[in-house]
C-alpha cells in the first residue's frame, strides 16, 4: 500500500457526526473525487471508486449521516489487471440530484466557499476532503519531496491553493495536459499541512524517516570525510618517507640534530599516522612534548636537507 493511501486511510479514523465540518469534507470530495455522468437530457449520476475499503467506508458514513435514507450502489469492479486490487465504487443515481443542489456542483458555489474560507475549521475540513478525493503524496522513504492536489476545474484549484496558503505554506499551482495541479515540495510545508488536516501518525513516520535518512546522509559524509583526509595524511606521509629514505641511504645521518633524526624515526615506523597522532607518540613515547605546527616546520626541514644535498651530489 502507498504512502498516500496509509495518509488517507489514517483520516477514516476520525468521528463522523452530521455538522458542517463532516458536511465540509463530503463536499470537497464529491467535488474533487466524484465523476458526474449525464444519463439522460436532465438527469445526472454521481460516481466515485477507490481501491481501499476504509475510503469507502467512510464516504457512505458521511453520506448517511448527512443525508437521510440517501440511496446508493455499492459494488465492486475488477481490474483487467491481475496484479492490481479490484476498485469499490460507489454510485449515486436516483438521489444525486440531492447532492447536486445541495454542493451547487454544476456552478462554482461562491457563496458556499466565502462561508468556508471565513471559518479555519471548514478550511481544514475542505483540504481534508480535497486531499482525500484528489491529493497525493510520496513516500518518505524518497528525498523527493512531493505533495499534490490534482483538480480539473481552475476555479477549484485556485480556490484549494488559497486555502492551503490561508497557513502560510506557499503552494503553488501549474497544468499538465486538462488538470491543474497545485503542489508542496517543501518537506517542512508537507509535514505542517498533513498535521494541519489531521494526519498526525504518518506524518511521525514521515519525520522519523527524513530524522533516520539525514543521520545516514550525515554519516556517510563523515565517513568520507574521513577517508579523504586518510588519502591526504598518506599521501604526505609517502612524499615525507621518500626524503627520510633518501636521507638514510646517502647523507651523514651524524651531521643531522637529534631532534630531526628521531622525527625521521617515528615518521618511518608510523607511515600512516596522522600528524596529531604523531606528536602524541612523540610526547608518550620519547617524552618530547612538540605542537603540530612544530612538527610541521621539522618535517619541512627534512625535506630541504634532502633536496638540498641531492642537488649537491647531481652537481659533483
Amino acid at each position: 500500500m502507498s504512502y498516500a493511501l496509509d495518509c488517507k486511510e489514517e483520516l477514516t479514523h476520525l468521528d463522523v457526526v452530521a455538522n458542517q465540518e463532516s458536511l465540509t469534507i463530503l463536499n470537497a470530495i464529491i467535488r474533487n473525487g466524484f465523476e458526474i455522468i449525464l444519463s439522460g437530457f436532465t438527469k445526472f449520476s454521481l460516481k466515485f471508486s477507490t481501491k481501499s475499503n476504509p475510503l469507502i467506508r467512510y464516504i457512505i458514513k458521511l453520506l448517511t449521516v448527512n443525508f437521510n435514507n440517501i440511496k446508493y450502489e455499492l459494488y465492486q469492479k475488477q481490474v483487467i489487471r491481475f496484479d492490481k486490487p479490484h476498485l469499490f465504487v460507489i454510485e449515486i443515481k436516483e438521489d444525486s440530484d440531492i447532492l447536486i443542489e445541495a454542493f451547487n456542483l454544476l456552478n462554482d458555489d461562491k457563496e458556499n466557499k466565502k462561508e468556508i474560507f471565513d471559518n479555519e475549521d471548514l478550511i481544514k475540513a475542505y483540504l481534508r476532503g480535497a486531499f482525500i478525493a484528489s491529493g497525493s503524496v510520496n513516500s518518505p522513504k524518497t528525498s523527493n519531496y512531493h505533495l499534490e492536489f490534482r483538480v480539473s476545474s481552475n476555479v477549484e484549484a485556485l480556490f484549494i491553493q488559497n486555502l492551503i496558503n490561508y497557513f502560510s505554506l506557499n503552494a503553488r499551482m501549474s497544468k499538465i495536459k486538462d488538470k491543474y495541479i497545485i503542489y508542496l515540495k517543501d518537506k517542512d510545508s508537507i509535514c505542517d499541512l498533513l498535521r494541519i488536516i489531521g494526519v498526525n501518525v504518518q506524518v511521525f513516520k514521515m519525520e522519523d524517516d527524513i530524522i533516520k535518512r539525514k543521520v545516514i546522509a550525515d554519516t556517510k559524509r563523515k565517513v568520507n570525510f574521513d577517508i579523504a583526509n586518510q588519502s591526504k595524511t598518506n599521501e604526505a606521509s609517502k612524499n615525507m618517507l621518500k626524503y627520510i629514505f633518501y636521507l638514510e641511504k646517502y647523507y651523514p645521518l651524524d651531521k643531522l640534530e637529534p631532534k630531526l633524526k628521531l622525527i625521521m624515526k617515528v615518521r618511518s615506523e608510523n607511515q600512516e599516522a596522522s600528524l596529531t597522532e604523531l606528536c602524541q607518540i612523540l610526547e608518550e613515547e620519547y617524552g618530547e612534548k612538540i605542537s603540530k605546527s612544530g612538527l610541521n616546520h621539522r618535517l619541512r626541514k627534512i625535506k630541504e636537507i634532502a633536496l638540498e644535498y641531492r642537488n649537491k651530489r647531481i652537481e659533483q
